[in-house]
């Protein structure tokens, strides 16, 4: 088993795959997050907002979430760290991104860092503090460490949001960490959730619970405890048997990210045009859409949604109309 985390294993994953699916799954399931980070029963998430945008891009946060709190709005920046910022101390990157964040998006920001290994962040204050008489500024934020969080109660309260996470948090009673797995395999695998969606649920789990247990444990677990039989999770075993477990999972991830982010703009851009157009006819532009091959000529109708004046007009760009 894994007991220690270097630079090195940062490096060898492919575009920091532990970041990436971490930003993923907090994207899809938005509300459980934000709850649970604020301690209160209602928040309503209005819409995901773009981290390429040009103010932000320099210093591009993992999340930002334009988000209605008990009548308010605000945004929520989840930043996810796998381990300790050593070149920039992270209170010095936090008052850049809330700072950045309320210049774009002139709205109060409810900044969090999120450390997924337990070596990580345990020396963050969760504040930046400027003492300059006549130019303070104090910025604080919320740190979590997932190995101090109880594990059991998120498995217990079924938070599809929490639950990738929960092989890094503390395990129920005596466990070890394989063990523990295991028990956070078998709930997961319970979650209600459509057929296609599973794979890539399952995957995100495997990859994070990969910081602390070696992929050959993981992989043994995963295809003895899912009823559900993961078409990426057996593309892992195969790759890993060809070309190493660990390899394999990341060219597993890599497939399963990609084919997750084009669903999500995807059904994002829907969303947003059947929220201003009020019209069904919405869905006859979904054939157009699955045939858009690059993600960034996704991201780019997702902004064009937010921008036309009317839906032919979103028809023309997709050029559907000159048919």
């Amino acid at each position: 088993m894994k007991q220690t985390f270097s630079e090195s294993d940062t490096a060898r994953s492919p575009s920091g795959q532990f970041d990436t699916v971490s930003k993923r799954v907090i994207q899809q399931n938005p509300e459980d997050w934000i709850r649970f980070t604020l301690g209160i029963p209602e928040a309503r998430v209005i819409e995901i907002l773009d981290t390429e945008h040009p103010t932000v891009r320099g210093h591009r946060a993992d999340s930002f979430i334009h988000v209605d709190i008990l009548g308010k709005e605000a945004i929520m920046h989840f930043e996810f760290q796998t381990r300790d910022s050593t070149r920039i101390p992270m209170p010095y990157r936090v008052v850049g991104y809330a700072g950045r964040g309320i210049e774009t998006f002139q709205k109060p920001v409810y900044s969090h860092v999120i450390y997924l290994h337990p070596d990580a962040g345990r020396r963050d204050p969760g504040q930046y503090v400027q003492d300059m008489p006549g130019h303070e500024i104090t910025i604080n934020y919320k740190v979590i460490r997932l190995c101090e969080l109880e594990g059991q109660t998120v498995l217990d309260a079924k938070l599809k949001g929490l639950i990738p996470f929960a092989p890094l948090m503390k395990p129920s009673g005596a466990m070890n960490s394989g063990e523990w797995l295991r028990e956070c395999v078998k709930v997961a695998d319970t979650l209600p959730m459509d057929a296609p969606d599973k794979p890539d649920y399952l995957a995100s789990l495997a990859v994070l619970g990969g910081l602390i247990l070696d992929y050959e444990i993981i992989g043994t677990i995963m295809l003895e405890e899912t009823m559900y039989e993961s078409s990426v999770i057996q593309h892992f075993m195969k790759q890993g048997i060809e070309q190493g477990i660990e390899q394999g999972i990341e060219q597993g991830i890599e497939q399963g990210i990609e084919q997750g982010e084009r669903k999500g703009i995807l059904g994002s851009i829907l969303d947003v045009l059947e929220s201003r157009f009020q019209t069904h006819e919405v869905q006859t532009l979904i054939p157009a859409l699955q045939n858009i091959g690059e993600l960034h000529e996704l991201k780019q109708l997702h902004r064009q949604a937010l921008q036309v004046p009317n839906l032919e007009a979103f028809r023309s760009i997709l050029g559907l109309n000159e048919r």
